[in-house]
């Protein structure tokens, strides 16, 4: 669906309704994948200056995100037009999900023999193990499919990043996860309110490539001090597209609750799942989690938009 399909020229047509249901990342560039229910379709619409006016109505059923299905060739993300039972998700979706992200996390113990052979298929394949730091400060260990690219760091909206690893493939990337994790304490995975947080609060970018060179030593020590092989060692850096982006240097938090009521915003840029919005009349630039916003019913039409409240910072 064409991005005007979104906007307020369609404000006119009331209870015309779409759906969200996933946010892509390729080359770079963010994309959502948008539904409607004019014999039921998806496209992939870019995200860039995309004008967004709604409002959500509990009246009109939710829709299911769908799921991500992977092989040797990668993945695939597999829409659904069911209506979530819990969650985001149908009961299959959310199954089907469930076993992929056990079978994902889970492999390098359970066994090559004890898992999906397409999860299988899509784990033997070389994988790249990364410290990653955002904009707040937090610090992660984790994993990336593939050799070349930050496909997933800008997917999780890392700030900077460190590839410490080239390894065989994602079963024993995963056992040097594991590894890390447990010798330095460190997580696997950041809090989006954290993220959050950052871009609101940012730490100076020198200090951030500080502390990440820090624990990047750190885990250099632990991986040189194991006698394994399937792997070599890597320093690689990585910084976010959007680091000299001038809209992430004075974000204001969106002062409102997406999951109800009426809104209008322009996303000018984004930073894994959020992003930097503008509204009409108004010269904040705005800071979105646009994952509320998925398998929700978005109905446009001609109806008054919720105001937004301003907080004045005491400090």
């Amino acid at each position: 669906m064409p991005k005007e399909h979104l906007d307020t020229e369609m404000a006119s047509q009331a209870h015309d309704v779409s759906y969200l249901t996933a946010i892509h990342w390729q080359d770079n560039q963010p994309r959502v994948r948008v539904q409607t229910d004019e014999t039921p379709s998806t496209e992939i619409v870019e995200t860039q200056d995309l004008h967004l006016r709604f409002r959500i109505n509990d009246d009109i059923p939710r829709r299911c995100v769908g799921r991500i299905e992977r092989s040797t060739e990668g993945s695939v993300y597999v829409d659904c037009e069911s209506p979530p039972t819990t969650g985001r998700r149908c009961e299959r979706c959310q199954i089907v999900d469930n076993i992929a992200a056990a079978n994902m996390h889970q492999a390098h113990r359970k066994g090559r023999d004890a898992i999906d052979q397409r999860m299988a298929a899509y784990l033997e394949h070389p994988h790249r193990l990364y410290v990653a730091i955002f904009r707040d400060g937090s610090t992660k260990i984790g994993t990336t499919r593939g050799t070349s690219g930050g496909q997933r760091l800008v997917e999780q909206g890392a700030w900077f990043a460190k590839y410490v690893g080239h390894v065989e493939d994602g079963f024993l990337v995963r056992e040097l996860e594991d590894l890390v994790s447990e010798s330095l304490n460190l997580g696997q995975a950041v809090d989006t309110r954290k993220k959050i947080s950052g871009h609101l609060r940012a730490k100076d970018d020198n200090e951030l490539q500080k502390i990440l060179e820090g624990v990047t030593l750190e885990v250099r020590k632990v991986l040189k001090a194991q006698n394994v092989e399937g792997y070599s060692l890597l320093n690689e850096t990585w910084s976010n597209p959007a680091i000299d982006d001038p809209l992430w240097q004075d974000l204001v938090a969106y002062p409102a609750t997406l999951t109800h009521g009426a809104h209008e915003f322009t996303i000018r840029s984004m930073v894994g799942r959020l992003a930097a919005c503008t509204r009409t009349g108004m010269t904040e630039v705005f800071l979105l989690d646009l994952q509320p916003l998925l398998g929700r019913p978005l109905e446009r039409g001609d109806f008054e938009l919720d105001e937004l409240a301003l907080q004045v910072s005491l400090f």
